[in-house]
């Protein structure tokens, strides 16, 4: 998925003006453009910030069975990952949990969490609660969506006298900056000496909600999709667009788009035209692009 600022130098709309031609997105540019990051959040950790050093807030890892936090879920027998994957009673979790107000539902029942853009935490917490993680997304600065899942983990670290230790079963919650989708849910696990570590009964939602308003401009007018910019008395105008790649440091925050149109106006008031006249950005239309249904950009 692949998002743009597309920016038009009118204030309002005239209602008998004709329709501009299509804008189509220069798509040989935006492939030429970085590559948005992905990132899966920590396996086996009891939490994590992306702002702070992770090892903090590993479970130990030395591979000396040193005993690990005991999860707050129940076990399936026999305690295998195939067991675990296949628990109705853990999918039930999933299946039953409530969509929070203000959010709707990504995917449900996945048997991986997120790999996606603009990481922003985990927590562990104490039952498959899909309204206290809403909250943790609700009290984050530029949050847009969360995942909410089960993880077997080990209860000792594994090592040489202990390659595949008993399960304990975690609940967690991870905080995304970026619009989420289920062909994202790919992160199921990985093997730490004979344990296998998995995910089951992964649920993601996002913002339902209109982003947050942006100083110096009215809105945010929800769309169905990209607009054409009208003409003014005849006039194209269509100013463009600008690209910004999905990472740890850009999630979907209009804002972007918001400067990017205040910056293109004060280009144009150093470099107008013959006559002194320049094109003002006045308003801006932010969306997201979708590469085979996968969010890239804003």
């Amino acid at each position: 998925m692949r998002s743009a600022c597309v920016f038009s130098a009118l204030v309002a709309i005239a209602a008998a003006a004709p329709a501009p031609s299509p804008q189509l997105i220069d798509l040989d540019g935006v492939d030429a453009a970085p590559d948005p990051v992905f990132m899966s959040a920590p396996l086996a950790v009891t939490a994590d910030t992306p702002v702070t050093k992770r090892e903090s807030n590993l479970m130990k890892r030395t591979g000396d069975c040193a005993p690990q936090p005991a999860g707050s879920g129940s076990v399936p027998t026999p305690d295998t990952a195939a067991a675990f994957r296949a628990s109705t009673e853990l999918q039930d979790f999933a299946t039953n949990a409530p969509t929070p107000d203000g959010y709707s539902q990504a995917f449900s029942n996945k048997d991986g969490s997120l790999s996606a853009s603009k990481y922003m935490g985990l927590h562990t917490i104490k039952s498959y609660d899909t309204l206290l993680c809403a909250s943790l997304c609700d009290q984050a600065n530029d949050c847009e969506a969360f995942n909410v899942y089960l993880e077997r983990d080990p209860t000792l670290a594994p090592g040489d006298d202990c390659p595949n230790p008993p399960s304990t079963t975690n609940y967690k919650c991870t905080l995304w900056g970026a619009p989420v989708v289920a062909e994202q849910a790919t992160n199921k696990g990985q093997w730490r000496r004979s344990f296998e570590v998995a995910i089951t009964g992964s649920n993601g939602y996002n913002k339902a909600s209109p982003p947050d308003p942006v100083d110096g401009f009215s809105g945010p007018t929800p769309l169905g999709g990209a607009i054409n910019a009208p003409l003014d008395n005849g006039k194209n105008t269509y100013m463009g667009y600008k690209y910004f790649p999905f990472s740890q440091t850009q999630g979907y925050n209009p804002a972007t788009c918001a400067a990017a149109c205040k910056a293109q106006t004060g280009y144009n008031s150093r470099h107008p035209n013959a006559d002194g006249s320049y094109a003002t950005c006045l308003f801006f239309n932010a969306y997201v692009l979708s590469q085979n249904a996968i969010p890239q950009g804003l």
